[in-house]
């Protein structure tokens, strides 16, 4: 409220002419009157900055969040190609090794493809065949697929 009531008094002030936003003492002049007023560079810079500024605010189009955040590690489902290798550490079996040859040998195009490249070993492979079902392949993420063997957090 307070934003838009200073944004208002900006716009209003910007074209108010300066005779009667500077103060009304009589101004003696020697020369001839003229019939412009003398306003500062400073003056109009501001005026059409501040006017450009408050008319020329765009939204922000970014992307806002990840649409399959839910499976990072939030859910009973796991995205394998952008999940976080803590992430495994929840499956009975998992972390480390599996984890660690399923998120190196990433991203996957599919459950076969998972098992082909990563390279498990027939107990691992077993283990991983358990959450089968709770591993979906999405789209890999560039913001996500940096962080997924070491993500900074060592508490």
């Amino acid at each position: 409220m307070i934003v838009a009531l200073f944004a208002l008094f900006s716009c209003v002030t910007a074209y108010t002419p300066a005779a009667l936003v500077r103060s009304a003492q009589p101004v003696a002049r020697a020369a001839v009157p003229t019939m412009s007023e003398s306003v500062g560079r400073r003056e109009v810079f501001s005026k059409v900055l501040g006017s450009a500024a408050l008319l020329s605010a765009l939204p922000a189009l970014a992307e806002i969040d990840y649409a399959g955040v839910g499976y990072l590690g939030g859910s009973a489902t796991i995205d394998v190609n952008n999940a976080n290798i803590r992430v495994y550490a929840k499956l009975q079996g998992m972390y480390p090794n599996a984890a660690a040859k399923l998120v190196k040998a990433a991203p996957y195009k599919n459950k076969e493809e998972m098992y082909s490249k990563a390279g498990f070993t027939t107990v691992e492979a077993a283990t991983v065949k358990k959450y089968e079902s709770r591993l979906i392949f999405l789209e890999p993420k560039p913001e996500y697929v940096v962080d997924m063997l070491n993500n900074g957090l060592y508490r």
